[in-house]
């Protein structure tokens, strides 16, 4: 589905968000490796402040939501299978991690290009953007 104003893109952000919380709530309870359920838990803590943050931008942004269209972001581009079947091994978990990070940095960089006409919007996106980054680069640090 095409994203085509700046409240569909938060919309879908915070979509993106619960589910990514669901998932790391999932895997936290899945995972025996000594860090990776502490690191799990901090991603879902993390994922619950993005949230918060993400309504502030749509607070403090809601009569710009409206007024200006954007064309080229799908939200088809940016989903991911992120369910655990039953038998999955650490590996494969540390696997859909890195993917999705490496997905919601691809979607939250983009976003932020499209709405660059809102200066600090388009910050707080690129912000998320970065802390999907350094998730990808501490997950990837992982040796299973």
């Amino acid at each position: 589905m095409e994203l085509r104003t700046f409240g569909a893109i938060l919309k879908f952000a915070m979509e993106l968000e619960q589910l990514t919380i669901s998932f790391y709530e999932t895997a936290r309870e899945i995972v025996v490796n000594t860090l990776l359920p502490s690191q799990f838990e901090a991603l879902v803590q993390r994922g619950r402040q993005r949230l918060k943050t993400l309504e502030q931008v749509r607070r403090e942004n809601t009569t710009e939501m409206i007024l200006e269209p954007i064309v080229g972001l799908d939200s088809d581009s940016y989903l991911l299978n992120i369910s655990i079947p039953s038998n999955s091994d650490e590996k494969y978990i540390l696997r859909i991690a890195i993917g999705l990070e490496r997905k919601m940095h691809e979607f939250y960089s983009e976003a932020a290009a499209k709405v660059e006409f809102l200066v600090e919007a388009a910050y707080s996106l690129e912000a998320l953007a970065d802390e999907n980054e350094e998730a990808v680069d501490s997950l990837s640090r992982h040796h299973i």
